[in-house]
């Protein structure tokens, strides 16, 4: 199997946040740039400009030879004459080549330095970005800008800035070369060029949005494809599959309009092409033939202008694709700029804020002062209100209810993934946003009902939980280094009652898993190695976030024990959070929840006693 190259976060690249840009979208990449990478685009732009000059060069040559040709000049002269102009063309042609090669080189060398720092700055903005960042943007759309779009700028930047620039040195060094050799002649001519221009606008909008509307409908039909495909066995024990065939159907059916459509499109670009093309022909030479009779103009130059408004033309066609993906770049760089400028309003890249303690070992305690608490997405709901309660430090503390209680929110609210909308979250005392924010993500684990694991090993999965510890890993780790992290992470996946499956997977430890929820793991071997991954950084406060719903119950007890060992030895704070409440009759305390406020509080036996919600919810579960 072969390597995956992954994109590591560029070490120039620190967490402060860059100057805000005020100039023109397209040209925010440009700021990217390095004096290696301007010295490029100035190579290259000057090569770019002597290759496109050279297209009306030789059509002076080409005049000058076929003024020979009918000038009535000695076999001699004509021959003498070829000599040099072949000499001429095959000198031009080796220039061609040569500054081709360069100027694509270095647009293409320049353009991808550029935009592999911006897809750096993205992704580093990006992984800074608070939850309410999140509930805007989808990760699809994260994945989309990173790869699709920021390609889409690299080719605008690169490619086909550097087609622009070549065929606009074309168009004016020809209508320059025509009008300064044959002004009457090349008036003429001329005349068809804006007309050319109207009617090839015209047919590009049509084409660009009949091939919009058709890759429309084909990423809708590829979503339901997607969808049918991997959820085959529900299509099939509902029955749906006839139901599912005609909606695909459907789709097929639009695309069938819209291909049409598209092909009609086309073919009327041709069409303009070749009109466009004949009416050069023709007018040049009607107009052309009557000045060579009645003012002596050569045959040679009005070939020259033939092909001068010919090579104007060609430009024409090639300069209207590259401005529209141009003018595309600018929209998506503009929605680029916006994300990385964006402020998040917990701002990991802060380095301010208190760190309580180091490694010493201290009960984290946790309080909630009225809390009261909307998600952004919801202003006018209270997730939590005025939620006053103490979570006490090196203890077990269980947070039950019904699914929307605000249990989860307060696992949130801990790890600032939001602040409270009123209110106070302490931690041993101290206002939770008053504390350095990478220090306090690092006191604190988290293991949630679907753990995301990464396509790696497993080994690199669990060792991921060392990140922001002494002992995380560096990216090009030391021997002892990296026998002192599998030591470390031998101990979690122990600790996790996950090492006698690791044991009998082929490689072990280095086994490689899907960080999609397939694979050679089931959810509750997921969860266990998700669980050893928050064990391996002996964290002040675990959060189990229905973080044992997938194990059975014996797995889960003994994952439990090995939690309240760790408590004992480290003074380690765990929160659980559940809906099967079997697994939480052991917690030292108990905190029922209902609508966003505490309602009940106390041991299992004393809530039970109460026969108040809790002892409901059991029951309940117990029926």
């Amino acid at each position: 199997m072969g390597e995956t190259k992954e994109l590591q976060l560029d070490p120039s690249v620190n967490t402060t946040r860059p100057a805000k840009y005020n100039g023109p979208a397209y040209f925010y990449p440009f700021t990217y740039a390095k004096r290696s990478d301007i010295i490029l685009y100035v190579v290259g732009t000057a090569t770019a400009v002597v290759s496109g000059g050279c297209f009306p060069v030789l059509d002076l040559v080409y005049g000058i030879w076929t003024t020979a040709i009918v000038g009535g000049e000695s076999t001699s002269d004509i021959r003498r004459t070829t000599n040099i102009v072949a000499g001429v063309s095959l000198g031009i042609s080796v220039l061609q080549f040569i500054m081709s090669t360069v100027f694509m080189c270095c647009f293409s060398i320049a353009s991808a330095r550029m935009t592999d720092r911006l897809r750096r700055a993205y992704l580093s903005s990006v992984i800074h970005q608070d939850a309410e960042f999140f509930e805007k943007v989808g990760p699809g759309e994260v994945g989309t800008r990173m790869i699709k779009d920021i390609a889409s700028v690299r080719a605008a930047v690169g490619e086909k800035l550097s087609i622009l620039i070549w065929s606009l040195s074309i168009l004016i060094v020809a209508i320059v070369m025509a009008f300064s050799r044959a002004p009457r002649l090349a008036g003429v001519v001329f005349s068809i060029i804006p007309f050319s221009f109207i009617l090839f606008t015209i047919v590009g909008q049509l084409s660009s949005k009949a091939e919009g509307r058709l890759l429309t409908v084909e990423g809708q039909a590829s979503t339901l494809l997607e969808q049918i495909l991997s959820s085959v066995r529900v299509v099939q024990s509902f029955a749906a599959e006839n139901f599912l065939a005609k909606k695909y159907d459907a789709y097929l059916q639009r695309l069938q309009k819209l291909a049409k459509w598209r092909s009609l499109v086309r073919g009327m670009e041709l069409g303009v092409a070749n009109c466009v093309t004949s009416l050069i022909y023709s007018l040049t030479f009607w107009y052309g033939s009557r000045l060579v009779v009645g003012e002596n103009l050569e045959v040679g130059l009005m070939f020259t202008i033939f092909y001068n408004m010919f090579n104007a033309l060609f430009s024409i066609v090639t300069i209207l694709p590259h401005i529209l993906a141009i003018k595309d770049s600018g929209t998506i760089s503009a929605q680029l700029l916006q994300d990385i400028e964006r402020v998040p309003k917990i701002d990991i890249c802060r380095t301010d804020g208190a760190r309580l303690w180091n490694d010493e070992r201290v009960n984290a305690e946790i309080e909630l002062r009225n809390v009261t608490f909307s998600y952004p997405s919801r202003p006018d709901h209270k997730s939590l209100d005025g939620v006053d309660m103490v979570l006490e430090g090196g203890k077990v503390t269980a947070l039950v209810g019904a699914s929307g209680s605000g249990k989860s929110t307060i696992a949130a609210l801990l790890m600032r993934y939001y602040d409270p909308s009123s209110g106070q979250l302490l931690l041993t005392g101290h206002d939770t946003r008053s504390l350095n924010l990478t220090w306090l993500r690092s006191q604190i684990s988290l293991v949630s009902q679907e753990p995301q694991l990464f396509t790696a090993s497993i080994f690199e999965n669990v060792a991921y939980g060392l990140s922001g510890t002494p002992h995380e890993l560096s990216p090009d780790p030391s021997e002892s280094q990296l026998q002192d992290a599998r030591t470390r992470v031998e101990w979690a996946l122990k600790q996790a009652q996950a090492w006698e499956f690791v044991c009998n997977l082929p490689e072990g430890m280095d086994t490689r898993v899907s960080g999609a929820r397939t694979g050679v793991l089931s959810g509750g071997q997921r969860q266990r190695i998700a669980a050893a991954r928050a064990l391996v950084r002996r964290p002040r406060i675990l959060l189990l976030d229905e973080g044992t719903s997938a194990l059975d119950s014996e797995t889960e007890q003994r994952l439990m024990l090995a939690i309240h060992k760790e408590q004992e030895e480290t003074g380690m704070t765990t929160i659980l959070i559940a809906h099967r409440l079997s697994s939480i009759q052991n917690a030292d305390r108990i905190i029922a929840m209902s609508n966003g406020k505490v309602v009940e509080q106390g041991t299992y036996e004393e809530l039970m006693a109460l026969g108040g919600v809790f002892s409901g919810l059991v029951k309940h579960q117990m029926s």
